[in-house]
């Protein structure tokens, strides 16, 4: 769900109109119509009469719809209070220092920088890299940093955690694999395979997904032929056919031609959702500053 879409909702919940609600904000009505589309298919439910928006050409909201109008209207309100906050306590302190996780994707990194600069334009972060997960935790508890890019879970209480994203997992492989060709994958067709991993300290879930592939009937580990680093070499091993890999789902792979990202179903062909990624922005809740607070309060 986005902001954008709660805006484009309660537009058209208060003109009762789509054409006068996009020329009030300054788009297209196709984009209006299109993202509260998305809108209702994410929530599950018409926020709209469809049949008399369809038919009649007349704009009415169903009981879901009205019900969901006031919170959307308190969380468009929070935000605001959120951005004019966050300007204000900028203008007092201007820098902070962002702990990540070193396997955290870029894009992700990039999202939330762009983020802050765009509401606090003057704003320095100062990043920092960390191996693995724990490490960024333990940073922001000896207030090292002031706020953590890491996943779920952590291993104290003194932490505030704002979650930004989730992904489940999917098989990098080479184009030029014999299974490439494939829709999707079961585990089990893995058993024969070379696997190129980040290793134990470094990888996400590197137990839980041990214990799945012994499940399957796969010696994963005993078959690992490279422990690497980065993504950026992670991709490059894979690519070269030295094995296949467990990655993120929504690792961006649009510029890379010659690798697949398989995604993995169970038996039953529903999709494999065994071990979820959940990210979190963390601050330690007790000395976060207004700064660090209203950053936060950004993604909330």
């Amino acid at each position: 769900m986005e902001l954008r879409q709660l805006k484009y909702f309660v537009g058209v919940a208060e003109e009762l109109h789509f054409g006068r609600a996009a020329e009030k904000l300054f788009v297209s009505q196709p984009a209006i119509s299109q993202q509260i589309k998305l809108l209702e298919e994410e929530l599950g439910v018409e926020l709209f009469v469809g049949t008399k928006r369809t038919l009649l050409r007349k704009v009415e909201l169903t009981e879901a719809g009205a019900a969901f109008l006031a919170d959307a209207r308190r969380i468009l309100h929070l935000s605001q209070k959120a951005v004019e906050k966050v300007r204000q306590v900028g203008a007092k302190q201007q820098a902070i220092k962002l702990a990540v996780f070193k396997l955290i994707l870029p894009e992700r990194i990039m999202t939330m920088l762009n983020l802050f600069s765009s509401h606090v334009p003057s704003l320095e972060v100062n990043l920092i890299e960390l191996s693995n997960t724990n490490q960024v935790q333990e940073w922001v508890l000896n207030e090292q940093a002031d706020l953590g890019m890491t996943v779920l879970p952590l291993l104290h209480d003194d932490f505030t955690a704002i979650p930004y994203a989730e992904t489940g997992y999917s098989i990098l492989m080479s184009r030029s694999h014999p299974l490439a060709s494939q829709s999707a994958l079961e585990l089990t067709a893995l058993q024969q395979e070379k696997w190129i991993d980040h290793g134990r300290e470094a990888g996400l879930f590197y137990q839980q997904i041990e214990a799945i592939c012994r499940q399957a009937n796969i010696d994963r580990e005993g078959n690992i032929v490279q422990v690497v680093p980065s993504f950026d070499l992670l991709k490059s091993m894979v690519r070269l056919g030295r094995g296949i890999a467990f990655i993120p789902a929504s690792l961006d792979l649009q510029q890379e031609p010659t690798l697949v990202s398989m995604p993995i179903i169970n038996p039953d062909g529903s999709p494999f959702k065994a071990i979820i990624i959940q990210h979190v922005l963390i601050h330690k809740t007790d000395r976060a500053t207004p700064l660090v607070q209203a950053l936060a309060g950004l993604i909330q």
